[in-house]
């Protein structure tokens, strides 16, 4: 900012000027460059850690599956009893042993190797080609989209814990017990803005119509 001593020019002196850097400027272009830096660096931690983590995930997932054994019998109908949940989950996910169900069966019948997959008829009887799918939730947590957002990865995971029994139709003898479960990465599910929390049950179905493929012998 330049100053004039008007009256020195009046009078034909010489005139005094003094001139003075933007220092406020020149501050805040600085305070603004470092803000944008420390997010740019901020947003790269992250996709650094999300990407480590699923990473991570994946290779433990693929190191402690284990090879699905087989049954001792061929079967070619699916039939599920309704899916259950216990009661102090109901409450809060009411449609949540419906959801799993559904999503099972459908994975089940797009694998077009069974003859029929649908829900038991307790009136009828059970030929012996028939297994029949009986599973409780025993325990589940999905994050809200409202603490998803505002929490991010530190609202914690979204998962799914039940008992899956399959049933010989003709005995009526559970051939197999397994316990299965699915609990999603925080910081995936953060940056996907809680996508895999909304898929989660969906998700479960499916693998576990995997898992059922898997352990029916084929022939």
């Amino acid at each position: 900012m330049a100053l004039i001593d008007s009256e020195s020019r009046q009078h034909g002196m010489k005139i005094s000027i003094q001139t003075h850097p933007p220092k406020k400027e020149f501050t805040m272009n600085i305070q603004s460059l470092i803000k944008a830096v420390t997010v740019l660096l901020s947003l790269c931690l992250l996709v650094s850690c999300v990407g480590t983590n699923k990473k991570t995930a994946q290779q433990e997932e693929a190191a402690q599956a284990p090879a699905v054994e087989k049954l001792a019998k061929q079967y070619d109908t699916i039939l599920f009893s309704p899916f259950t949940i216990k009661p102090e989950l109901a409450k809060d996910y009411p449609q949540a042993a419906k959801t799993v169900q559904q999503s099972m069966m459908t994975a089940l019948q797009q694998e077009k190797r069974f003859k029929k997959v649908a829900t038991i008829d307790e009136g009828k009887p059970a030929d012996g080609k028939t297994l029949l799918i009986k599973t409780n939730i025993t325990n589940m947590r999905i994050v809200s989209d409202s603490a998803r957002f505002w929490g991010g990865a530190f609202a914690g995971s979204s998962g799914v814990e039940m008992d899956l029994q399959l049933i010989d139709g003709t005995t009526r003898k559970v051939v197999r017990n397994e316990k299965m479960s699915s609990w999603n990465n925080s910081f995936a599910a953060a940056w996907s803005f809680g996508s895999s929390d909304h898929s989660l049950l969906d998700d479960m179905g499916k693998i576990m119509a995997k898992y059922v493929a898997e352990s029916v012998p084929k022939n």
